[in-house]
């Protein structure tokens, strides 16, 4: 990481005067209280990292700023210790930019990424010539309940046959998902080795659960993002009430 000329102001310069950008940061501030509301990211858990180069690059040539700014790839990312709770009312406190060359660069410098930024980057980058442009991190509670069970872990070896029980206590969820869904065995959060298996196993999905920790969706959206985590969610709370009635 270095350190950039006016780094503080780039985040809002964008801010006040591209207005899709403006338009990403406020529905990030709404989707963050559907996030709270449900418990899923409780405390500083849960992160999020968007592509927005296509938001940013632009404007950058529009202004000449193509010196200051030379990097091709472009992030909105959370900062690490940031709360989905306060991303609500002061999403730009919780925010950060993140330009890429052969280093990283911060806007601004003194922020530093999610811990999960590592994991978010390998996959972005898999991600790079697809329509994925959003990761999303929660912690949704009924996921992280089914990774405890036998049902999880007698099948995580398996993953075709935990998504076959998923998809039979909710059948739309194949309509959302139709690749189905991936799992990853438990790794320390924020490690080179859960990144590394996440790259592994995601293959052609766009639904990551890591075991005992939570769930990561790759979507076109933080709309979709959001869809893909509530329906997962809501299946693995089906499963689990089927799983006591049994």
């Amino acid at each position: 990481m270095t350190k950039n000329k006016d780094s503080t102001m780039l985040f809002n310069d964008v801010f006040n005067n591209v207005l899709p950008f403006r338009n990403l940061i406020m529905r990030l501030s709404k989707i963050a209280k559907v996030i709270h509301q449900q418990g899923w990211a409780e405390a500083n858990a849960g992160n999020i990292s968007i592509r927005i180069s296509a938001l940013l690059m632009p404007f950058i040539r529009t202004n000449g700023w193509e010196n200051y700014y030379p990097y091709q790839d472009w992030f909105l990312v959370s900062r690490t210790g940031s709360r989905f709770r306060d991303m609500i009312d002061e999403p730009e406190d919780c925010l950060m930019i993140i330009g890429i060359d052969k280093e990283e660069h911060y806007f601004p410098d003194t922020a530093k990424p999610t811990s999960e930024w590592l994991c978010h980057r390998k996959l972005q980058e898999i991600n790079k010539n697809t329509n994925v442009s959003c990761l999303l991190h929660t912690h949704p509670t009924e996921v992280i309940a089914l990774s405890h069970t036998s049902v999880f872990q007698n099948n995580k070896k398996y993953p075709q046959r935990l998504n076959e029980y998923l998809f039979e206590v909710l059948p739309e969820i194949q309509l959302f998902l139709p690749q189905g869904i991936a799992v990853v065995d438990y790794a320390p959060p924020g490690t080179l080795e859960l990144a590394e298996k996440s790259c592994e196993s995601i293959q052609d999905k766009q639904a990551l659960i890591w075991e005992k920790h939570g769930l990561l969706v790759l979507a076109e959206n933080i709309d979709i993002a959001l869809d893909l985590t509530e329906v997962i969610n809501k299946a693995a709370k089906l499963l689990l009430i089927k799983g006591r009635k049994n």
